[in-house]
């Protein structure tokens, strides 16, 4: 609000000294016969006192009179010559010779006035006016009302517009239920109207296409668990090993699909559960080492080994312990898979967070794919290969749950020499908390709210 208001501010302020600067210092000039009609009427004591004061004086006289008078107020009254009484505008010496007084402006501050006497002569009253304290105080005085006005205008919509923007915040982080929800005369309401019409178009849009892919994944299950079962019942029944073989490749490839089955699964329950995790304490050194996901006879088969270095600090973490241990697992084997011979796993204090880093000594990533990892579905090249394997939505998994926690991940090269995976999470994780309450001071969140349901793997 605060850089809104000053550039309102200023933008306003500037065209109102540029308007007093014009009145001050364009107007006179533009209207100078109604300046002239002014100045002679708030003059016209002083005329016509002098007029009875200095008489018919003439020459020597008239200077004696005009330096008494001098004497009271300095260098106010002067005698014109006539090369000074020639060197006058047009329109001033018509003034004097229709009128006998006549005036002009010499900047904004400072007048003179011009009378003919009765004698011929012309007499100079130089008037300068002299509130320079006064005037820019008055001047400061409307300067700030200006502000006040520009603050108490500006609150409101200021407010219905934090509203639009944390509305939209939350649509953008995934939660779909985020409405912007603005008084009824609010400035901006139409523009609110627009955008919960699109939220609710896109809502209802990104919850068709994941209850697609959530029912089709379940009703997937059943016949891959009817694959897996009658293709181990074959491979029982075979005696000649190409067959056999054979079978087991199709085993390979039903586990393959049942994995991506599960991965779609628990992608559909993270985006269901809303990011709120709901939080137990954990002993965090054998948590990570029950949550590998890899058996020791995978890791004797690969000649993989895995060294672990968790920092005696970090004895307990306030995590969500389901969703966590899925997204180390998926880094473990990960890691696991592309690995050459070296896995570690790393758990050090970061000031009011804790890292947790698994890297390998594998082949690494590329630095253009380095961002594109963790998007769901992306695989580099060579995970296409079936040695490999790999459908892109183990990372995407592991990203959701990070962000679940109030943290960040990113990969980065490993002094091992393949890739290193960094995540960054709070000791005391509160996800979302300064936006739920920056949106709960204004709206009250309805009863059907997504962020309080829990959540779990299966």
């Amino acid at each position: 609000m605060l850089s809104m208001l000053v550039r309102l501010y200023l933008t306003v302020a500037g065209l109102l000294l540029c308007s007093i600067l014009l009145v001050q210092q364009v107007f006179p000039y533009l209207f100078p016969d109604q300046y002239s009609a002014s100045v002679r009427h708030e003059f016209v004591g002083e005329l016509t006192l002098l007029r009875e004061r200095l008489g018919d004086a003439a020459g020597a006289e008239l200077d004696r009179r005009l330096a008494e008078l001098n004497r009271r107020t300095p260098e106010r009254y002067s005698r014109v010559t006539a090369q000074e009484l020639r060197a006058l505008p047009a329109r001033n010496r018509a003034e004097l010779a229709r009128l006998g007084s006549a005036s002009t402006h010499v900047g904004s501050e400072r007048h003179h006035l011009f009378l003919r006497l009765p004698a011929g002569d012309t007499v100079q009253i130089v008037y300068t006016e002299n509130d320079f304290p006064i005037r820019y105080v008055a001047y400061l005085t409307v300067f700030a009302m200006v502000l006040l006005g520009l603050m108490i205008w500006l609150q409101p919509h200021w407010r219905d517009l934090e509203r639009l923007r944390d509305a939209a915040a939350q649509f953008g982080d995934g939660d779909l239920g985020a409405r912007a929800r603005v008084r009824g005369g609010s400035s901006i309401r139409q523009l609110c109207v627009f955008f919960n019409n699109m939220a609710d178009q896109i809502g209802r849009l990104i919850q068709s296409q994941r209850d697609m892919v959530n029912a089709a994944s379940h009703e997937l299950r059943t016949p891959i668990t009817r694959l897996e079962f009658g293709l181990a019942n074959l491979a029982d029944t075979l005696d000649d090993r190409v067959a056999r073989a054979r079978v087991h490749a199709l085993r390979c490839d039903v586990e393959e699909l049942d994995l991506l089955v599960g991965e779609l699964l628990t992608l559909g329950m993270l985006e269901r559960s809303g990011p709120r995790p709901s939080l137990e304490p954990v002993q965090l050194e054998g948590f990570l080492r029950a949550s590998t996901g890899v058996s020791a006879e995978e890791l004797r088969s690969r000649a993989t080994a895995i060294e672990w270095a968790i920092s005696p600090e970090l004895d307990e973490v306030a995590v969500e312990p389901r969703s966590l241990r899925r997204a180390f697992s998926n880094l473990m084997r990960n890691a696991v898979r592309y690995a050459d011979s070296a896995i570690r796993v790393a758990a050090e204090p970061a000031g009011n967070d804790w890292l947790l880093i698994v890297e390998d000594d594998g082949v690494g990533i590329p630095a253009e794919d380095r961002r594109r990892v963790f998007e769901p579905f992306y695989r580099l090249d060579r995970s296409r290969d079936r040695a490999t394997g790999g459908y892109g939505l183990g990372l995407s998994i592991v990203r959701q749950v990070i962000e679940r926690h109030g943290g960040t991940i990113h990969v980065e090269p490993s002094p091992q020499g393949g890739a290193r995976f960094v995540a960054r999470l709070p000791q005391r994780p509160q996800p979302w908390s300064e936006r739920d309450s920056a949106a709960a001071g204004e709206d009250e969140a309805g009863p059907g709210d997504a962020h309080e349901r829990p959540f779990h793997l299966q």
